[in-house]
């Protein structure tokens, strides 16, 4: 029986450790959280800029395998910008506002002065970082996950201007990673960047 069993176990972490291959992934973002529609008026928003160096446009992270290689994971769609715009306007909407697209607009009181007419509010942000770095260790993936942004919210009546700087650094290790996985860890940290930038509650 004790043989069994170690065979069951072996055959178990060849299994886990030999599913992982190296290469490109795309993966789906997606803000699920519910929120109570508090809120009211027309927002604007303009896709987020990424001003990453040196980092491809759909770039989320990587994991390096126990053989050194890796699989480099990047948004469906290719441009993370008008991924986490996305997200961000699903949550203004279950929040109350009315969100339209609107053209890249300055982050200056002359931005939110001459902004599109039927508007209360603007929105943008820059994308500072935002990478997750995985290890596979065996059947275990460690994850550490960076993000940085700053939003840019423009109160037209009142014309004013507020910058909101908002990071976070998470860790996670899973015994089975999976890229569900990794997606679920990324859009939990972006629903708890983006409440915390805007708590519209």
């Amino acid at each position: 029986m004790t043989r069994i069993k170690l065979l069951f176990s072996l055959i178990l972490v060849f299994c886990l450790c030999g599913c992982a291959t190296p290469g490109l992934k795309f993966i789906d973002l997606a803000y699920m959280k519910e929120s109570d529609p508090t809120q009211e008026g027309q927002m604007g928003i303009a896709q987020f800029k990424d001003t990453r160096q040196k980092t491809a446009a759909g770039y989320v992270g990587l994991r390096i395998l126990t053989d050194k290689s890796q699989e480099t994971y990047l948004v469906r769609g290719q441009n993370l910008g008008a991924t986490l715009t996305d997200l961000t306007r699903i949550y203004l909407e279950k929040t109350g506002f009315v969100v339209t697209p609107i053209p890249d607009w300055p982050p200056t009181l002359a931005g939110v002065e001459n902004a599109p007419e039927g508007l209360d509010q603007l929105l943008s942000a820059d994308i500072n970082t935002f990478e997750c770095k995985a290890q596979k260790n065996g059947a275990v993936t460690k994850m550490i996950l960076e993000i940085d942004l700053t939003f840019y919210l423009g109160d037209i009546q009142n014309k004013r201007l507020s910058t909101i700087p908002v990071s976070l650094t998470l860790e996670r290790t899973e015994l089975t990673f999976s890229q569900k996985k990794l997606e679920q860890f990324i859009d939990q940290a972006f629903e708890e960047i983006v409440e915390k930038a805007l708590p519209f509650k």
